[in-house]
């Protein structure tokens, strides 16, 4: 039977700073993406909070006065601008990850993204006439 010994030597422990991701572009991207999540989050508690006026019957008063408030216009341009960074990013990776094969041929990515694009598109305007 043999003893396991502990080897007297210093686990190596490589130092993360907490800056690491600032060194490439790649990752400063890649934070800014994944920080549209904040202004989501916002944007998902001002639904809700309507949703509690609309429940109460405050709706008219307490929730379009709550929306014209300059800070809360500010917030939603914010959210604005980072739903669309992440609409953008998503339409141009997703369609890299599908694997379309029509006729023996894979179908191209900006194919699909401009697809993706279109129905969006659509979309968006269906709601603005139906508004």
């Amino acid at each position: 039977m043999t003893t396991v010994t502990a080897s007297k030597r210093k686990k190596y422990v490589r130092e993360v700073k907490p800056t690491w991701w600032k060194k490439l572009d790649f990752y400063k991207f890649y934070v800014l993406r994944e920080s549209t999540a904040v202004p989501t989050l916002w944007f998902c508690l001002e639904l809700f909070y309507g949703l509690i006026c609309l429940g109460n019957g405050t709706f008219a008063t307490n929730f379009v006065h709550f929306l014209q408030n300059p800070i809360v216009v500010i917030l939603n341009i914010i959210t604005l601008g980072a739903v669309l960074l992440n609409s953008y990013t998503f339409f141009n990776m997703a369609p890299q990850m599908a694997n379309i094969i029509v006729k023996n041929e894979r179908l191209d990515a900006k194919l699909i993204s401009r697809v993706f694009w279109g129905i969006t598109a659509f979309v968006s305007i269906i709601t603005l006439i139906l508004v």
